[in-house]
């Protein structure tokens, strides 16, 4: 979609191009400038493109939808951009106490399962009891390399405390842990999941997944029964 003085060409559909790319940007909560930076282009040209004063390329999209995490589509069609769920506006800094504070008690509840005392775990951890306590009950946010300390002496894996799938972000996490999932298998596979007309066989797999053991081996003598007698026949 090169620049172009076509006197044919549909102000409407720059428009809607444009007011999608805006849609999109805002929802990210990035500005133009932002944007503009990361694909390379003057912010005035971005927007350009959003006033529908300038028709941007299939590049240009393509890298647009790339920063703001939103598939090429949702930019020129109204359709698929309703299928792209906004990120609403979050009250961060009360999450982020709240946060502190689930924290906080699961590593009690960690010391406490290994039968360590309050005093015991300090000193190993350089800290004061005081100090320790605080981080439990979630008064003071506790560091990084602490917090890396304390699962690895409780014998925590991090995913306990990430809260996936709970909340906006707890649900923005969980997505995105899915992705890197799925991008560690071969191309074939990630476009056999991808594929819409996939899903009756993943949701078959998905319910063998949860049968227990002596239920599929009783399923895999009938299948084998079957697709033999099939053959023979």
């Amino acid at each position: 979609m090169p620049d172009s003085t076509d006197p044919n060409l549909s102000l409407l559909r720059l428009n809607a191009i444009g007011r999608l790319i805006r849609q999109a940007r805002e929802a990210a909560g990035r500005s133009e400038r932002e944007v503009a930076r990361f694909i390379g282009i003057p912010a005035k040209r971005l927007s350009d493109f959003e006033d529908a004063k300038r028709e941007p390329s299939l590049p240009e999209l393509e890298a647009i939808a790339y920063f703001l995490d939103v598939p090429v589509a949702a930019l020129v069609s109204d359709a698929e951009a309703k299928l792209v769920r906004p990120r609403p506006a979050q009250d961060f800094k009360s999450l982020i106490s709240l946060r502190t504070k689930i924290v906080g008690a699961r590593l009690k509840q960690a010391r406490e399962e290994k039968g360590e005392t309050l005093k015991d775990a300090a000193e190993a951890l350089g800290l004061k009891p005081g100090q320790l306590t605080s981080y439990e009950l979630g008064r003071r946010a506790v560091p990084i390399t602490l917090l890396e300390k304390m699962i690895t002496r409780y014998g925590v894996d991090v995913h306990d405390l990430l809260d996936l799938g709970i909340g906006q972000v707890g649900e923005a996490q969980l997505l995105a842990r899915q992705r890197a999932s799925l991008h560690a298998f071969d191309d074939e596979v990630r476009a056999f999941v991808s594929d819409p007309a996939s899903r009756p066989y993943l949701a078959l797999a998905m319910h063998l997944s949860k049968m227990p053991k002596e239920h599929l081996q009783g399923a895999a003598r009938v299948l084998a029964m079957v697709t033999g007698a099939s053959a023979d026949g």
